[in-house]
């Protein structure tokens, strides 16, 4: 078992990675805006969404299985199983979109990509591998090499955007991403971690010999069957807004939608990304023991990011436009209304995004499903009555409005759950 004091050193060297990432690309941001346009945040972001959904369609959630694997051979074969899948599935779907018509690039709401989508998609196709050998290097424990990846994935970005926009490149955004997941591959490439961690060599070592590939593939077969839908549900519903700002606005609210979420709506989700682990393991083990203790636990995880969110989201409701048009330029007023809008929403995911493992712990993973419908619709339908009357804002306040309500409803079944003692038991892992 880890010591507490371990755990805690662990977490802070991944928060503290992830953090000085999000801070290089917040800081590099209002340069980026002064050099770009909107088209250029258009294809960004779109870029990103597409590189996502790929990302998360050729792994088929192997990578989950690789820091569960019994033995190193079989951890070892599922790494090589999942890089195989990224780089033979990247291939595969960029093919497809190098033959795609330029008709059904319009129909998917893909046109502002244009030539760009089959290197989108093998981006998305580098991000899977590097997620796989992130899922290595966790099993290993080398979490100061998971922090000097990301730090150099989002240094390399932010340099090469800065250095392509002056020199005036085409496209000089989507190649930055292109050299950043580069530059985060091979930061994880080494043969060692830190002197304190053992050997990261793939390809080998001592012991038994490593299981053929599709021997692993169905041992770990529980991945694609359940986890993988879900999963891919998950992240096509997290990209919709910005597929369908792209698709069904005009390039400049696509653009200003782009920078708006990068700026604020990212750092937000990955803080909570980053406290999510902590409350999760915190609240598996105290809801196991003492239900009165959960409960307290989870309504102070609330009210702290509460009280973190409170008074950024004051100011960007209170003077968003303002804000955007001195640090990114005045032709990004615009954002900073969009950024106003997004607030409320942001606050409660915020608030709630850290806490969100409860549901798991509680037993009460059937209505993931539910939740991941319910956005299915309300997401895309929040940005059509926007897009009938011609107004991004509209739509993303509606849609902001579904997930308050949303995310409500979600806790609420936790907290029923977690406050009666014939509520569903705890879990310590998810099913």
């Amino acid at each position: 078992m880890m010591r507490p004091g371990g755990f805690i050193r662990d977490t802070g060297v991944l928060a503290l990675g992830l953090g000085l990432a999000q801070l290089i690309t917040l800081a590099v941001m209002p340069v980026w805006a002064r050099q770009y346009d909107a088209a250029d945040f258009a294809a960004l972001g779109l870029w990103m969404s597409v590189a996502a959904v790929v990302s998360t369609a050729v792994l088929l959630r192997y990578d989950t299985c690789i820091v569960i694997a019994a033995d190193e051979p079989e951890a070892r074969a599922v790494l090589r199983l999942c890089l195989r899948l990224a780089l033979g599935g990247g291939a595969v779907l960029a093919a497809v979109a190098f033959l795609l018509p330029a008709s059904w690039r319009d129909a998917l709401g893909l046109a502002a990509l244009g030539a760009w989508l089959p290197l989108a998609v093998l981006a998305g196709a580098g991000a899977a591998a590097m997620a796989a050998l992130l899922a290595w290097c966790n099993r290993r424990r080398a979490y100061g090499l998971m922090s000097t990846s990301r730090i150099a994935q989002a240094g390399v970005a932010a340099a090469g955007g800065v250095a392509l926009g002056a020199s005036a490149v085409p496209a000089g955004l989507l190649w930055a991403q292109v050299l950043g997941v580069g530059a985060g591959l091979l930061s994880l490439a080494g043969r060692r971690a830190a002197s304190t961690s053992p050997s990261l060599d793939v390809t080998g070592g001592a012991g038994a010999p490593a299981p053929d590939l599709a021997t692993v593939a169905r041992q770990h077969s529980q991945a694609p069957r359940y986890l993988w839908p879900s999963a891919l549900l998950d992240t096509v519903t997290q990209q919709l807004p910005m597929l369908l700002a792209v698709a069904w606005f005009s390039t400049a609210a696509a653009g200003a939608f782009s920078l708006t979420w990068r700026a604020v709506a990212v750092p937000v989700l990955m803080l909570a990304a980053a406290a999510g682990p902590v409350f999760y393991e915190r609240f598996a083990r105290t809801a196991a023991a003492d239900r009165p203790a959960a409960r307290r636990l989870l309504v102070r995880t609330w009210v702290g990011f509460a009280l973190i969110g409170l008074l950024p989201t004051l100011t960007l409701m209170a003077a968003g436009e303002v804000l955007f048009g001195a640090v990114f330029g005045p032709q990004w007023r615009d954002a900073g209304t969009l950024a106003a809008v997004l607030a409320p929403m942001l606050w409660v995911m915020l608030v709630s995004s850290p806490t969100s493992g409860a549901l798991i712990v509680l037993g009460l993973q059937r209505w993931s499903p539910v939740f991941g419908l319910a956005m299915l619709v309300y997401r895309p339908g929040a940005l059509w009555l926007g897009a009938q009357h011609d107004s991004l804002a509209l739509g993303l306040a509606l849609w902001g409005g579904c997930e308050v309500v949303a995310i409500t409803l979600y806790n609420v079944l936790v907290w029923r759950a977690l406050a009666s003692p014939a509520g569903a038991a705890p879990s310590r892992r998810p099913d």
